[in-house]
């Protein structure tokens, strides 16, 4: 990810929130892990949704792995999108192969609710962690980014 995006944002309504997920998009990389914390509603399947558009996969082919936990998704990359809110113990991570995606260096791993397994991912770079929350309004978004690049 370019550094001239800020690491905190107010995004004032979903254009902008997919805007940013969007630039975002354009300049992932192979091997990244991006991690997606926020409430239920805040945008997190909608934000995922404007990363894998920049990834040359259709929008219409994003929705929430919730039920299922992930999703594999082909773009320019291969996508695995996961959700861990259902996700009860990190055993059931290694039963759903999340480790073995998150060693894929050709593909991108998007996490949901990733800080519920937080040390199941704190080693792995590079990665972009990115937590939204609600604004003052209903279409506002307060975001914060992280990156972490390999020493």
């Amino acid at each position: 990810m370019k550094n001239d995006i800020p690491n905190r944002l107010i995004l004032r309504n979903e254009q902008e929130t997919s805007d940013l997920a969007f630039k975002i998009g354009k300049n992932l990389r192979k091997g990244e892990l991006i991690t997606l914390d926020g409430d239920l509603g805040t945008g997190k399947t909608f934000f995922t949704g404007a990363l894998c558009t920049a990834l040359g996969i259709e929008r219409k082919n994003i929705s929430s792995p919730t039920y299922v936990i992930m999703r594999k998704i082909e773009g320019i990359f291969t996508v695995y999108h996961w959700d861990f809110y259902r996700i009860n113990s990190e055993d059931e991570l290694f039963t759903a192969d999340f480790f073995e995606c998150l060693k894929d260096r050709n593909a991108i791993n998007i996490v949901e609710w990733a800080s519920l397994f937080r040390k199941s991912w704190t080693e792995h770079t590079p990665r972009i962690e990115i937590k939204i929350e609600f604004g003052d309004t209903d279409d506002e978004r307060r975001i914060e980014i992280k990156r972490t690049d390999p020493c």
